[in-house]
């Protein structure tokens, strides 16, 4: 029993790994796994000490007060001035501001800003300022601080649009990296800052990160100096807006649940709750001081290589396959679940010991590698996938079986309705060479050359009918269904030239024999399906659509070029391939004459000397349906095909044929060339 389900097992198990290596990069599950890993660790882990960091807060409650509200923000220098200092004599250990001073109030009201220039000198020792990559700061604010005490606010959003990682460093267009506000924040106490720090927080920012509204610190300053002390002295302070319209960001402490409020202390110096209640977001400043308590504290998580990760997927995916293989449904369900749980409190338990590995590819590989296993072991897709294979592997490209038996439109054997377009390419030569060449040696040359046109024909999704001696057969838009059937064809048939041309040349310089190639084409509606008998069938296309492309077949030689196609795929092209009117042709066994064409190029804008040789040869054409054939021959003589279009061209025959009627004009004259033979 067991070796029945080794090879659905195997390919189980290594069709989730092959997903996950090509994929690459994170899963769409690593970002909720990391907050619901956190949220875990949140709730299980121990309570943590105070975090060495702390947020003042320009909120509502401090731009309302009295001594702030009278002023625009760009007036505010005095105050910060205040808040430096207070903070300095409370020993923070060091401030970083994430609000950028891109304007001084100086130029409204001279020497505004002196008190806060002068606090940032007195301190620059211990003060960040924050700035963005695309706005300078105001002067002389660069002049005044160190470049190493100036960080970039930005952080990088993760794929589900959170914010969870801090850098140390970013780079600046035409310049080199340059420290985030969080590294340049340490950095004035003397600390370094990993590349990049992932925001794991103990509980909900706006909580566990104490955060004191402004006016309340500096109310503070002036009454009871020791509150402040003992609110800020060793720790790191941050200094940001949390008004709810401003810099939010979705953090991964959004699945943390809000703490009851606890009452306010007595004192001037009370912590604020969630700036915007109910909010999925946190203000941005919070996620900057995460950061510095992390390092400050030491607990910085620590990305744990990520090789880890494919063979934990490869393994996830094996017993998931297993579990899909041998047990019930309903138990194979609990079996994959209690995987995705055991990998979700891994991670919670790696994070909770200060590491990280992305487990989302883990958690996805064994339900999907369950499922399939499941579904082979039920044969539901094997059992269709072979009884198409065995209708059609008789006359199919493998790539199109394949193609059908994945499909849900299924089969329609015996006969429909369809839209196609039907190939004639035919071997030029191919009766000479046989009077010159021995059978095996004939039969080898002809395969190569019908292997190149099929290998065009399947290059472009169409499906070889049949070989018919050194002919080709070949049909666009059945047996599955090809919106742009025409297109495809004319450009199989031009890869078909150059394919045959390139080995004609090479066969010729190697001294041994090769062929040219004429095709026809014309697209259409023809009934599609099986004909034959039971013990012998072929899937083709019958109708006029057919009888018509396989006249077009014998026109390239009366031309001079190696491809005609009729107006009915002329018609479909949609700009897909350019091509040019030949003539008007009325071949044998068809009362309406029909336009034929040659395609030039793929792509409805050509190259300049094609569209020159394009116009020209139009312009040769009306005169020679206005009767003018003197004039139309001269014109055509004149005309120089372009070299990267087969040779001679059908300028060179059409010359010829309007000299003859300028000498011998015919009695009735409606423009059309009769083609008697096939």
């Amino acid at each position: 029993m067991a070796g029945r389900w080794l090879r659905p097992a195997a390919a189980a198990a290594c069709a989730a790994l092959a997903g996950l290596l090509a994929m690459g990069g994170p899963s769409p599950v690593d970002g909720g796994l990391f907050d619901l890993a956190a949220a875990l660790r949140a709730r299980l882990a121990p309570a943590p000490p105070p975090p060495p960091a702390a947020v003042v807060a320009l909120d509502r409650s401090s731009l309302a007060a009295p001594e702030l509200a009278p002023l625009p923000r760009t007036f505010l220098g005095p105050r910060w001035a205040e808040l430096i200092d207070a903070l300095a004599a409370a020993e923070a250990r060091a401030v970083g501001f994430d609000i950028v001073f891109a304007y001084s109030a100086n130029r409204f009201a001279p020497n505004h800003d002196a008190p806060f220039f002068a606090a940032l000198h007195r301190h620059r020792d211990r003060v960040a300022l924050g700035r963005s990559a695309g706005t300078p700061l105001a002067a002389p604010l660069p002049f005044i601080m160190p470049p190493e005490a100036i960080g970039l606010i930005e952080l990088p959003r993760d794929p589900d649009g959170a914010f969870r990682r801090v850098p140390g460093r970013l780079a600046v267009e035409g310049g080199p990296p340059r420290p985030g506000l969080a590294a340049a924040t340490l950095g004035r106490a003397g600390l370094a800052m990993p590349d990049e720090v992932p925001v794991a927080p103990r509980g909900p920012l706006e909580s566990w990160l104490p955060t004191y509204a402004l006016i309340d610190v500096l109310r503070c300053a002036g009454r009871e100096p020791d509150s402040l002390r003992r609110a800020f002295a060793g720790r790191f302070v941050l200094v940001g807006t949390t008004l709810p319209e401003e810099d939010r960001k979705a953090a991964p402490d959004r699945l943390m649940p809000s703490p009851a409020p606890s009452p306010a202390p007595a004192g001037c110096l009370r912590p604020l709750g969630p700036s915007d209640p109910g909010a999925d977001t946190v203000p941005g400043v919070h996620l900057h001081a995460a950061a510095v308590a992390a390092v400050a504290a030491g607990e910085a998580v620590a990305p744990l290589p990520p090789a880890l990760a494919p063979p934990l997927a490869a393994l996830a995916a094996a017993l998931g396959c297993a579990a899909g293989l041998r047990l019930r449904p309903w138990r194979a369900l609990l079996a994959v679940g209690a995987l995705a749980a055991a990998l979700v409190l891994a991670a919670a338990g790696l994070l909770a010991a200060g590491l990280w590995l992305p487990l989302g590819w883990a958690v996805l590989a064994g339900p999907a590698a369950a499922a399939l296993a499941y579904a082979a072991r039920w044969v539901l897709a094997d059992r269709r996938g072979s009884r198409l294979q065995h209708a059609f592997g008789h006359y199919l490209a493998p790539g199109l079986v394949a193609e059908m038996a994945e499909g849900d439109g299924g089969l329609s054997l015996g006969g429909r309705q369809g839209e196609v377009t039907v190939m004639f390419a035919d071997l030029s030569g191919f009766t000479a060479l046989s009077e010159t060449l021995p059978a095996d040696a004939l039969m080898a040359v002809t395969n190569r050359y019908l292997g190149a046109i099929g290998a065009a024909v399947a290059a472009e999704g169409g499906y070889v009918d049949k070989f018919i001696g050194d002919a080709v057969m070949a049909l666009w838009g059945a047996p599955l269904p090809q919106p742009d059937h025409a297109p495809r064809a004319a450009r199989a048939a031009l890869d078909a030239v150059a394919r045959i041309a390139a080995m004609q040349a090479a066969d010729a310089g190697g001294g041994g024999p090769g062929f040219a190639v004429k095709i026809g084409l014309n697209s259409g509606p023809a009934v599609v399906g099986n004909v034959g008998w039971p013990g012998r069938y072929n899937y083709t296309a019958v109708g006029e659509t057919v009888n018509l492309a396989s006249r077009c077949e014998g026109l390239p030689g009366d031309y001079g070029c190696a491809v005609v196609l009729a107006e009915g795929t002329a018609e479909r092209l949609g700009g897909a391939v350019f091509a040019m009117e030949l003539d008007r042709v009325r071949v044998k066994g068809k009362r309406r004459p029909v336009a034929v064409f040659e395609p030039l190029a793929a792509g409805a804008d050509p190259p300049p000397d094609i569209r020159a040789y394009a116009e020209g040869y139009g312009a040769a054409l009306t005169l020679y349906r206005a009767g003018r054939f003197a004039e139309a021959a001269a014109a055509w003589r004149g005309l120089e095909r372009p070299a990267s279009l087969p040779q001679p061209g059908p300028q060179a025959a059409m010359a010829g044929r309007a000299a003859a009627y300028a000498a011998d004009p015919p009695a009735e004259w409606d423009g059309i060339h009769r083609k008697l033979g096939k």
